[in-house]
């Protein structure tokens, strides 16, 4: 559903285009699939290569008659990679997942006739103009000695065909971009706002009222090895063009994500030191940008006089995520005119900071470090900083990819897609349930119950012991969804409560599975039936945990009495094993009325 909803969204875009309708009717069901097919191709565009202008994407599509099997081509000029894309759509989703690709189909690529720049197949028939425009571009690469040749397979391929898709295209790279990936490395970026990321960006900036060299160099000692700290100034419209191009995807360490700056008061004050001072002001008036770099490069020698040019590799802004958000804005809402008006002259102190070359762990624990003591000025939570770490987003993939269900460890990551229609809200999971959720089905009862778990545990998840523990997570998703009393106010003992019902409605379900007997609405005839045993379960409980009765002052009389502590019970870790010993105890009853006798 959500990869329709985004090829829908691409397909709105080119049915605005009056060049380019025909390719995005969708008067008709089989028209409609065939525009759907095509936007899957500018899905793989966008979000592996970053090509945000539609009319770029769309020219390098070359699926038609005589296209040489060859449905679309990318030049990536940067990696010196030349991309050529075979892609089978399936509508329906069973399809999308299980059907493959026929070796007649992949074999049927000429991608050897065509880089050696021959205009017709071995039939002679000439290949079409999309792909003698591709030749031409091939002829206009001045180092194309440089480049290799990558195959992307958008579609499944049988596991034993691998070896035959390698050994076809010898010496060339093959990519085989099966439904699996499709989701975690496609759809996945999409909705999170990362599709147009880059692993290398390049910023101008303006020599003409500097004195001396551009920028401010040191090598600082970190506990983890040697780390370069540059300090340049770049133009404030280098920087909005950037943020409002790549956003979240350069945002992966800050503890906002693009859309969450727009609640912020601050963001006014930035807007109006941009806007309303027409001087130069701002680079004084602004604490500046501070970001990440795995290797940073500064050259004045570019052939322009007063000209410089920065390269960042594998950027991440940790601070003033803000100020980047807000100019982003402002480029955003402004007519070209008042671009030039907004922007001339104003630039911004831009801090990087050169990770030293160690291992995964401490890289993450430097970044963990920096970027809470750039962020302590602002008001941000320890769980949003912790929350969305990398374990964290990895288990979000893998969540996505076996349940479709969207966790955001960062809170406001999906606002972009909801804004597009990718995705609605109750495809996401709000961020504490799932974290008590997840932390259930790994077993840990008792803090997932917790009063405030997210506090004493920052949010983060450990590593799962395996994939299963998704699907026992999903079961008590949807449990969790039907039983919970969501119009009521959601304090500490309802979710206590709804948590509890929810392991306990499945521990029966799992006793019920047998008597299913397809049933189309079988869960929720557990759940009434877990409803008529609950108070029987709660009985149960006060006569077999005996260490939860404890002396407690009577309101009324104030005497001293002895009571049971059913929240305390329900808080504890033995709480899913006395659910375990009571569903079993209901197993040896094998009377066919054994529901309407424990009640």
């Amino acid at each position: 559903m959500i990869l329709n909803n985004i090829l829908n969204g691409y397909v709105r875009e080119g049915g605005k285009i009056p060049r380019r309708r025909v390719q995005f009717d969708t008067s008709t069901p089989e028209k409609a699939n065939q525009a759907r097919s095509r936007a899957f191709i500018h899905l793989y565009l966008a979000a592996t290569y970053g090509v945000v202008n539609f009319e770029e994407r769309e020219q390098t599509i070359t699926d038609g008659s005589y296209d040489g099997g060859i449905d679309a081509y990318f030049i990536d000029s940067e990696r010196k990679v030349i991309d050529i894309i075979q892609s089978k759509f399936r509508i329906s989703s069973q399809n999308f997942e299980s059907k493959v690709i026929a070796p007649e189909e992949i074999m049927a690529i000429d991608l050897d006739r065509i880089l050696a720049g021959h205009r017709e197949n071995k039939d002679g028939q000439g290949y079409n103009g999309h792909i003698m425009a591709f030749i031409e571009k091939l002829q206009k690469i001045p180092d194309i000695a440089r480049y290799k040749t990558k195959v992307t397979i958008l579609a499944n391929v049988k596991k034993e065909q691998y070896p035959l898709v390698e050994r076809l295209f010898s010496g060339d790279e093959t990519n085989i971009v099966n439904f699996d990936r499709c989701y975690s490395e496609l759809v996945l970026p999409t909705v999170r706002g990362e599709q147009h990321y880059t692993s290398s960006m390049r910023l101008q900036i303006d020599l003409s009222n500097k004195s001396g060299n551009s920028k401010l160099s040191a090598e600082i000692m970190t506990a983890h090895g040697p780390s370069e700290v540059t300090v340049v100034l770049v133009p404030t419209l280098e920087i909005a063009k950037i943020m409002l191009r790549y956003k979240n995807s350069i945002l992966r360490y800050n503890p906002r994500s693009y859309l969450e700056f727009r609640e912020q008061r601050t963001n006014e004050g930035i807007r109006s030191s941009i806007v309303d001072i027409a001087t130069g002001e701002f680079a004084i008036l602004n604490n500046g940008i501070t970001i990440l770099s795995d290797d940073t490069f500064v050259n004045q020698r570019v052939g322009a006089q007063g000209k410089a040019q920065v390269e960042i590799v594998n950027p991440q802004i940790i601070n003033g995520g803000q100020t980047a958000f807000t100019l982003a804005r402002i480029l955003e809402d402004s007519t070209p005119e008042e671009q030039d008006a907004h922007f001339f002259g104003k630039e911004v102190i831009l801090r990087i900071i050169t990770l030293p070359q160690v291992d995964e762990a401490s890289r993450k624990s430097l970044i963990l470090s920096i970027s809470s003591a750039t962020n302590s000025q602002t008001a941000v939570s320890a769980v949003d900083r912790t929350a969305s770490n990398d374990d964290n987003r990895e288990i979000a993939e893998l969540v996505f990819r076996r349940t479709g269900i969207l966790y955001e460890p960062k809170r406001g990551e999906y606002s972009d897609a909801l804004r597009m229609k990718y995705v609605e809200k109750p495809d996401i999971i709000e961020r504490s349930l799932f974290t008590r959720l997840m932390h259930i089905a790994c077993g840990r009862y008792a803090l997932g119950v917790e009063r405030k778990m997210m506090r004493n545990t920052g949010g983060v998840i450990p590593a799962l012991a395996d994939e299963g523990v998704v699907d026992v997570f999903s079961e008590l998703y949807e449990i969790y969804q039907l039983v919970s009393h969501k119009h009521e106010p959601h304090n500490a003992d309802r979710i206590l409560n709804d948590l509890a019902f929810s392991v306990f409605v499945q521990a029966y379900r799992t006793r019920r599975t047998a008597d299913r007997n397809g049933a189309d609405d079988f869960l929720q005839t557990v759940i009434d039936e877990a409803k008529e045993l609950w108070k029987d379960f709660e009985q149960w409980g006060q006569e077999n945990a005996a260490e939860f009765f404890a002396p407690r002052v009577d309101k009324h009389t104030g005497r001293s009495v002895t009571r049971f502590s059913i929240t305390r019970w329900k808080r504890n870790q033995r709480f899913p094993r006395d659910v375990a010993d009571y569903v079993s105890m209901l197993e040896k009853d094998d009377q066919p009325n054994e529901i309407e006798a424990v009640a």
